[in-house]
């Protein structure tokens, strides 16, 4: 999300910059169009100014050259020419004309304005000016000669000349007009006073079409005059008109030779009197007007800038604060899901993880680990003697005292409800056994404060550890630890033992019935029960099956011993009695005729009020819903203990069945026959129905001793009002004998195998 944001601004600060840039270049061309129209229109001014110029001192020259050509007797008496000469220059202004020279085709001047005592000058001994005359020969109209210094007036001018010629085309007289530059500048600085405030630094020049100038405003501050007017131009201007010489006007940018700074300008082309005229101004004026322009829509768009910048802070800020509360949400989420919510130590899954990684480099570097399981002694008796409370304070002082002794890299989780699982990366099964009898010592030392008083505790031990040379599973080495475990508890409890050499198929089944059970994975498998008299089924025997994770089932034979021994047997019943009940429920509402229905129930789950009472409160809501009202009668669901179960005080006995009995559940007995009958458990319990141990039945269907066994086994239970069932019927010799001895019902592999309901 951060940098999703990121790109954002940034893409949106790159947009602003392209289209600031993209503003700029269209005001630059912008200004740089009003600039050169003004140029232009300026310039067009200035050369209409010129041209007026030149004409008025054409139109003069050419009446004198007139009034010459008319009256040839006054070239002959040149004396008499001045009064003429001054009342033409009167015409022309004094302060305008400096002096009015004629000189013959052969460059002698004869006449002139200048009074001067010298000698009149030969022109043709000056050779910038004899270039002029020879020019204003060739030419028919005023000639705009080069800035010359003039032998009589001893300064700089622009001869203005004019070849009179008679009829024949010959030359006659030379008119020649020296302008004062300074005079001449005026009038064009004047001319453009209103231009010079909006273009500060503009500049006016007049130049030969040859590259020399004629004049420039500003007057230039230089003393080298000479080499200023006498060198041709070769700056931008020069150029600008040398590229295109026919075109009457045109715009340059560069740098000029009056004084090589960067300008741009216009000109135009005087062709009649080889003269342009240009009009320039500084680039920094263009600079100038483009920020004054750009400057608004500039503040604009830093503004807009600041405050995306602004915003993007804001929102990254807050984006960094729920990415925060993002992170404090899966860190949460993941000690929820890792971790114990009572402990603070790792849960199954955490410490799966852990598992995995541990075992993982065991396969990939051969460095082994070790497991250490441990489980509080006698822990019932805290919560049945103190409360639930108690001993889950217990379990967070056990879990703080484990924290605390543990290295920084073992990892420790709480496996079960009193279970504990250490994992020891980087050890041996030596180092892990050593490890648990530090942990064990520590909680056998260690006073542990339940309900306000000071118990001490202790705790059994199972290790495993992995080694290169077995290179067992994860779930191989817990089963180890389970039936370490187990070990440690049968041999008296407060010890740590280690795995010693069974199968692996021997501890590995405590590990996966643990996680069958967990993973909701025990079923129940119904096997029909039929009366042996007409063949009817009467009823069914939910036997407890699991299911392995490929999908395979497991019969009951298989792990009850396991669960036996790890005390899972009364999980296993509560899962299948819950199974059972909502199968009946469902079949009543089908059929609305009960059938019977027998569960298996451990000692284990019998000795448990706990369990009994969840049985009770689950019956009771499955009969209120049931479509058949069942008030007052018998339960269909029969409880069957083993009769291995009833060995001891027959009393005890009756006292943890007693509550089902009188909610409605009856009572059978099942293998009996099989060597640890007791008449004296079926006289005393309220027991309707006894099955018939499977293997004296089978023997029954061949062998008279065993017939009469089963013949006296089912004469006691009708005379006591019990009904029998004999188990094992896998053919119809062995009915037909059950039938024929007077047994009531049947149940076997004859009728049908342990099927899994849908």
């Amino acid at each position: 999300m951060r940098r999703r944001l990121r790109r954002g601004y940034w893409g949106l600060v790159a947009l602003t910059v392209l289209f600031g840039a993209w503003l700029a270049w269209l005001n630059w061309q912008r200004q740089g169009e009003m600039l050169h129209s003004t140029l232009r229109v300026e310039t067009a001014f200035l050369a209409d100014a010129a041209t007026s110029y030149f004409e008025r001192y054409e139109s003069v020259m050419s009446a004198l050259g007139n009034d010459l050509l008319s009256r040839p007797e006054l070239l002959a008496t040149p004396d008499q020419l001045t009064p003429l000469l001054q009342r033409y220059r009167a015409l022309l202004g004094p302060e305008q004309a400096l002096a009015i020279n004629l000189s013959r085709p052969d460059g002698q001047m004869f006449a002139s304005t200048v009074v001067s005592k010298e000698k009149l000058p030969n022109l043709a001994a000056h050779h910038d000016i004899w270039s002029g005359i020879e020019q204003a020969t060739r030419m028919k109209s005023l000639e705009v000669g080069k800035a010359v210094y003039g032998p009589m007036l001893h300064r700089w001018v622009i001869p203005l000349r004019m070849m009179v010629k008679d009829a024949a085309g010959r030359p006659v007289v030379l008119i020649a007009v020296p302008v004062e530059l300074n005079e001449f500048l005026d009038r064009w600085r004047r001319s453009v006073a209103a231009a010079q405030h909006t273009m500060p630094g503009m500049s006016m020049a007049l130049i030969r079409s040859d590259g020399y100038l004629l004049a420039r405003w500003p007057t230039p501050q230089t003393p080298d005059l000479q080499r200023f007017y006498g060198t041709r131009r070769q700056g931008a201007l020069a150029a600008a008109t040398r590229d295109a010489p026919q075109a009457p006007s045109g715009l340059f940018d560069g740098k000029v030779d009056s004084d090589g700074t960067p300008r741009t300008g216009a000109w135009v082309r005087l062709p009649k009197y080889g003269v342009v005229v240009t009009m320039t101004v500084p680039k920094a004026v263009l600079w100038r007007d483009f920020w004054r322009a750009y400057w608004p829509a500039l503040s604009i768009l830093a503004l807009w800038t600041g405050l995306l910048t602004l915003t993007y802070r804001l929102v990254a800020r807050q984006t960094e604060r729920e990415s925060a509360q993002l992170r404090d949400r899966a860190e949460i989420m993941y000690r929820l899901a890792n971790q114990d919510s009572l402990t603070g130590l790792l849960n199954r899954r955490g410490m799966g993880e852990h598992l995995q990684r541990a075992h993982d480099r065991a396969q990939q570097d051969g460095i082994g680990y070790a497991l250490v399981l441990f489980d509080l002694d006698h822990f019932k008796l805290i919560n049945d003697g103190f409360g639930h409370a108690a001993g889950d304070a217990v379990l967070q002082q056990v879990a703080h005292l484990l924290q605390t002794r543990v290295r920084k890299e073992d990892h420790v989780a709480r496996w079960g409800g009193e279970e504990f699982l250490v994992l020891l990366p980087d050890s041996t099964l030596e180092t892990a056994r050593a490890a648990a009898e530090k942990m064990r010592d520590l909680i056998a030392h260690t006073r542990m404060s339940v309900g306000g008083a000071e118990l001490r505790l202790t705790a059994s031990f199972g290790v495993s550890a992995w080694e290169p040379a077995a290179r067992l599973t994860i779930a191989e080495l817990l089963g180890q630890c389970d039936s370490a475990l187990y070990n440690a508890k049968a041999g008296g409890r407060n010890r740590v033992r280690q795995f010693e050499g069974k199968s692996a198929q021997d501890y590995l089944r405590g590990f996966t019935l643990k996680r069958a059970i967990e993973y909701d994975r025990i079923r129940a498998a119904y096997q029909p029960l039929v009366s042996l008299a007409d063949g009817k089924v009467v009823g069914y025997e939910a036997l407890a099956r699991l299911v392995g994770e490929d999908g395979e089932v497991i019969p009951a034979g298989q792990f009850i011993d396991v669960a036996n021994r790890l005390r899972l047997e009364h999980r296993i019943d509560a899962r299948v009695s819950k199974q059972v009940m909502a199968h009946c429920s469902q079949r009543i509402e089908a059929t609305g005729a009960p059938m019977k229905y027998m569960i298996n129930c451990s000692a284990d789950f019998l000795s448990r009020p706990e369990d009994v009472q969840q049985l009770l409160d689950r019956a009771q809501h499955y009969c209120e819903s049931c479509a058949v009202d069942m008030t007052g009668r018998e339960k269909p669901m029969v409880i069957e203990i083993t009769e291995r179960q009833l060995i001891g005080d027959a009393e005890a006995v009756r006292k943890l069945v007693q509550p089902l009995i009188d909610f409605g559940f009856q009572l059978a007995v099942d293998d009996f026959g099989s060597g640890y009958s007791s008449y004296l458990y079926v006289l005393k319990l309220p027991v309707k129905y006894l099955k018939i141990e499977a293997e004296l039945v089978r023997e029954a269907a061949h062998s008279p001793r065993a017939q009469a066994m089963v013949r006296s086994i089912n004469s006691m239970a009708h005379e006591l009002g019990i009904l029998t069932i004999a188990e094992g019927i896998e053919d119809q010799a062995t009915a037909e004998a059950m039938r024929h001895i007077g047994v009531d019902w049947g149940q076997g592999y004859y009728w049908g195998r342990p099927e899994i309901s849908d």
